[in-house]
């Protein structure tokens, strides 16, 4: 998931598949609330991937993030890989992010693999996500 990949802002199948992420965001929560309470997690591994822009190049990436939490209205954790375009960022740099930033989540539970709305989307065009 570190390949870098743009997308016009018009993409309407990208665009829809962020949408669905950020209005199916409660069930990906509920999911990982549920997993902190087992005896013995299930979730076998958890990422969102959220918007940041750059205050210094102006550039904006779309990044996949790890160890995920959920504190206040936010969802917190590490950057998965180092960004392209914006310095002021790292992989495994701890990050907050606003909901409405959210472009993705996914987990795996049971074998099933749960979200992944936009990199389905990228699979269909034969791209790696």
């Amino acid at each position: 998931m570190s390949d870098t990949h743009k997308f016009d802002g018009d993409d309407p199948e990208i665009n829809a598949a962020i949408e669905e992420a950020q209005r199916r965001l409660p069930e990906f929560q509920r999911a990982l609330d549920e997993d902190a309470r087992r005896l013995i997690p299930a979730i076998e591994g958890a990422l969102v991937k959220a918007r940041f822009e750059s205050p210094i190049t102006h550039a904006i990436e779309h990044m996949w993030v790890e160890d995920i939490g959920f504190e206040d209205e936010k969802i917190v954790g590490t950057l998965a890989s180092d960004p392209n375009a914006i310095p002021e960022l790292s992989k495994g740099k701890w990050v907050s992010i606003s909901p409405e930033d959210i472009s993705d989540w996914v987990y795996r539970l049971g074998g099933r693999t749960f979200g992944g709305f936009t990199v389905r989307v990228m699979q269909r065009r034969g791209l790696e996500p």
